[in-house]
């Protein structure tokens, strides 16, 4: 047998290895289809077929052709949607009324699932009361990528933690998602109601999420697993420097500073700033940043500027993380902060603030750093102690490589995924 029909039949076996007694198929359910790819397991799908599991893909908002992704057509639904999302937003309510769930539930991929995972379901297309019937008709898993699932209407509750008790008297209406009166009561009732009557497992990606779900009342008794979301370590890895400089129009002499330029209750951008304000320093340096543009036009003229905007291009972001010396995610509320593993996966150190999952998730303080929260005095000595080591920077880039190896491998993560599936799969066959 020739190494091309060897290589042929094992890719054969693989496409055919069964699991519980028949191949596995999954229907993945997400708000978005290209946005947060490595999230919603559109990333994962090939790597998951090594494991037997086969997904399709249902989205809300379709932005492209692609295989297996599914969506719902139809202009007069699309209509009832936004709607829908009016009313709520006018009576303070979050996913409570859409009518989507039920429409999903007729569709040819989901009837053929054994199992559906939903991932960001809150972004404003299906209610938490379409759960009951929708995780009646399927083994579900439910993946936690923030807290929203837990609180009265906010994303992240910071340090309130009225999330434990069942919200009412918000402290912040403002913060994301906002709302306009304090509704967090009913809110927070409506999701005990709609939970109580589900059948759902939970799956996060950091120890600090898996800590509050176990802490959460609407989450009591749930089955919980966690599994850090992985990467393509043959795509992340540690790159040519000066080749991804030149590519970014970086001058060549200057040490990079790499972070996200975004405003919003969660980054941490003025602590960036207020860091920077108080930076002493002779190394000539250019700050490359993210997202938005404008931001901090204040440093024009003290550090070289690169800032390219939002981009869902991973080659870009590869030469981003290779051009990069220190990246800086001081995120006041972050689940698992995959920005900064794929810092890691390239190489390269990054300095976090502590009370979110960075620190642990960045495996501090081996690898990564982190210092006090809101601390921008002790944010800018971070950044001025690494600036004027590179040994030690050097030596934190290569220890979170190996760890991102360890840890954060996206073969690891679909073959510890398709363990939980038969996990799920079996513990509804048994509840029956």
């Amino acid at each position: 047998m020739t190494s091309g029909a060897s290589c042929a039949l094992a890719q054969s076996l693989v496409r055919h290895k069964r699991i519980g007694g028949h191949t596995m198929k999954v229907l993945q359910v997400n708000g978005y289809q290209s946005p947060g790819r490595r999230f919603n397991g559109l990333s994962l799908k090939p790597h998951l077929e090594a494991h037997g599991v086969f997904s399709k893909h249902f989205v809300w908002e379709h932005d492209r052709q692609e295989e297996d992704v599914v969506s719902l057509d139809g202009k007069i639904l699309r209509k009832i949607n936004r709607f829908t999302r009016g009313v709520e937003k006018t009576l303070s309510l979050q996913s409570q009324l859409y009518s989507n769930g039920m429409h999903m539930r007729r569709m040819e991929a989901f009837r053929e699932a054994d199992l559906v995972h939903y991932h960001i379901i809150h972004s404003g297309f299906l209610s938490m009361q379409s759960l009951p019937s929708l995780t009646a008709d399927k083994p579900t898993l439910w993946t936690l990528h923030d807290p929203w699932a837990m609180t009265g209407h906010c994303i992240h509750p910071f340090a309130c933690q009225r999330w434990k008790t069942g919200c009412g008297q918000c402290p912040d209406l403002k913060t994301d998602f906002a709302i306009h009166r304090d509704t967090t009561a009913l809110n927070f009732r409506l999701k005990r109601f709609a939970y109580k009557r589900s059948q759902f497992e939970v799956l996060v990606a950091s120890t600090w999420m898996e800590n509050m779900v176990r802490q959460s009342p609407l989450m009591e008794g749930v089955p919980v697993h966690k599994i850090p979301f992985g990467l393509d370590l043959n795509f992340f890895k540690p790159g040519n420097q000066a080749e991804a400089k030149a590519r970014l129009g970086i001058e060549q002499n200057r040490l990079v500073l790499c972070f996200r330029s975004v405003v919003n209750d969660f980054k941490g951008l003025q602590y960036v700033i207020e860091a920077l304000e108080r930076l002493q320093t002779q190394v000539p340096i250019c700050l490359l940043t993210l997202n938005d543009k404008g931001r901090v036009d204040q440093f024009k003229n003290r550090f070289q500027m690169v800032e390219l905007g939002w981009t869902n291009d991973d080659t870009v972001m590869q030469d981003v993380y290779s051009a990069t010396d220190l990246f800086l995610m001081p995120s006041l509320a972050d689940s698992f902060g995959l920005m900064a593993v794929e810092a890691m996966a390239s190489g390269k150190p990054s300095v976090c603030f502590e009370g979110t999952a960075l620190p642990d998730v960045i495996f501090t303080p081996d690898a990564g750093l982190a210092v006090p929260s809101r601390d921008s005095a002790a944010l800018c000595a971070a950044i001025e102690r690494l600036i004027h080591d590179p040994q030690e920077r050097l030596r934190r880039g290569e220890k979170s490589r190996q760890l991102a190896e360890q840890h954060y491998d996206i073969r690891l993560q679909a073959e510890r995924m398709a363990a939980v599936y038969e996990r799920v799969i079996n513990n509804r066959r048994k509840a029956q």
